[in-house]
């Protein structure tokens, strides 16, 4: 089945979209649209790409990195939070990495530790973060092997991609035998004047095996009934993208009480369940929500993204 109400006007010229890659796939961001937040995860290792505060130049200078990334050498310290009390110590491994790099470890109360590389790359500060629990930590300060061999597969930039590559938000991985891995990003159009705003979040994550298929306006309607919502589909169908049969539906949620305080809202959504340990079919998620006012822009947008999503083999290839 596929309801399509919900078709943008024809007569309307396409709307420009900027191809941006993220983990296995390429995704069209509409004109307009700012990135609000990234993430990645590679084998249980959490990649951050930082920018270096003491600007352009100093890319291979340690007192530039502490400073960056707000540390002073050889210091202890406390950190207390509302219900936390951690305490780290950080040692220099740039011996290890080649580059100016300083371990933080934070030794948390859940028996557990939070190490965090700083590797000072020329082009951006690389943060690779790992949870470890007391029993399998050993000597607090040291690197293990996962955390170095990331770091030797990480490339900066997108130039002379191969079709493994796994993008990050300033770079990707290479050659990496990758077991679970996460990607993600949230965008938004910015409110201005009369105009609304308009969210679209991308993420995806490598299960060892296949999630359930997706059934999104099935969940939406048991709560539908419950809070005296009216869900009204306009789209609902099996769509292909990049070579992956997902789930397209485009709904509106709406308060049947006309006294109640919530608004009307738009979401147009793709998903598809991911064939399980198969790091080019992971489970994938494409969402996009607003008000019912900026129906019209939305789907402009949600037709930008869908027609021109493509996997990184399929950029590569062409």
């Amino acid at each position: 089945m596929h309801i399509d109400t919900a078709g943008t006007d024809p007569k309307l010229p396409p709307l420009p979209v900027v191809m941006r890659p993220v983990g296995r796939f390429v995704l069209p961001v509409p004109a307009g649209m700012e990135p609000s937040a990234a993430w990645f995860k590679v084998n249980g290792i959490a990649v951050d790409e930082l920018p270096w505060s003491t600007g352009p130049g100093h890319g291979r200078a340690m007192n530039a990195l502490r400073k960056s990334i707000g540390t002073e050498a050889g210091a202890a310290r406390e950190i207390t939070g509302l219900a936390v009390r951690e305490k780290w110590d950080e040692t220099d491994v740039t011996d290890l990495c080649g580059f100016p790099a300083l371990l933080r470890c934070c030794n948390g109360s859940r028996a557990d530790h939070n190490l965090e590389v700083y590797i000072g790359l020329p082009d951006v500060i690389l943060r690779l973060t790992e949870n470890r629990p007391f029993d399998t930590c050993g000597p607090c300060l040291t690197i293990n092997g996962p955390i170095l061999n990331l770091f030797r597969r990480y490339r900066h930039g997108n130039g002379h991609v191969s079709t493994d590559a796994f993008f990050l938000s300033s770079g990707r991985i290479e050659g990496l035998k990758i077991w679970s891995e996460q990607a993600g990003i949230s965008l938004e159009r910015p409110p201005s004047g009369s105009r609304q705003r308009i969210r679209l979040r991308f993420a995806t994550h490598l299960f060892a095996q296949p999630c359930d298929p997706p059934r999104i306006t099935e969940v939406v309607k048991s709560v539908t009934s419950k809070y005296r919502i009216e869900l009204k589909i306009l789209r609902s169908g099996e769509r292909v993208l990049a070579g992956l049969k997902g789930l397209e539906e485009v709904y509106i949620l709406q308060p049947k009480d006309k006294d109640c305080s919530d608004v009307p809202r738009l979401t147009a959504c793709w998903e598809y369940e991911g064939a399980g340990g198969d790091p080019h079919k992971p489970h994938v998620e494409l969402k996009l929500s607003c008000r019912v006012e900026a129906q019209e822009d939305a789907l402009r947008m949600w037709d930008a993204v869908i027609t021109n999503f493509r996997s990184v083999r399929e950029r590569c290839a062409g």
